[in-house]
């Protein structure tokens, strides 16, 4: 993911997902409404710094691969719903703009570059982050900042409540 506002990620079916908030949204309504469309498996959102640090992600994806269990500095486990055949990774001005103007969308022209094809269907999703961009550290490999392994389930499970690793 190129440079941006990325002190929050997101992975949208952006078929499914319910962008729009308010056009004087506050920042707990926004993260409220983040967690009742991850109940609903329409998009799974991640804090990625406390310290507000912008940073270009070299993500890697896989799909169908067996639990991962490398070193890391942090993972999660959530679901999402696959209902036309793709995914989007969106940052965190993607989801605000949507939020904020009935008339955009997620994913904008940006995000609309981090498509991840994948069969329709129903996933557990492992986030794996391995950089660590408060501290400028890798833990287990500099390769990658951020895994996600899709893996195909038969069950969604909505055991997310709120956005994952959130301070506010």
């Amino acid at each position: 993911m190129e440079f941006d506002d990325t002190n929050f990620i997101g992975i949208a079916n952006a078929e499914q997902y319910k962008s729009f908030v308010d056009e004087d949204w506050e920042f707990d309504i926004l993260l409220n409404h983040f967690a009742s469309e991850m109940k609903k498996g329409h998009i799974l959102v991640f804090q990625m710094t406390e310290e507000g640090i912008e940073h270009s992600w070299k993500v890697d994806v896989k799909v169908g691969t067996k639990e991962i269990s490398p070193k890391c500095f942090r993972r999660s486990v959530g679901y999402i719903r696959v209902t036309d055949d793709q995914l989007f990774l969106v940052d965190y001005g993607c989801l605000t703009m949507a939020a904020q103007f009935e008339d955009e969308k997620v994913p904008d022209k940006n995000c609309s570059n981090y498509r991840i094809e994948i069969d329709s269907g129903i996933y557990r999703v492992e986030f794996i982050q391995f950089y660590n961009v408060d501290e400028d550290e890798y833990i287990g490999t500099n390769n990658t900042d951020i895994l996600l392994n899709f893996i195909k389930v038969s069950n969604f499970e909505p055991i997310v409540d709120s956005v994952f690793w959130c301070t506010y």
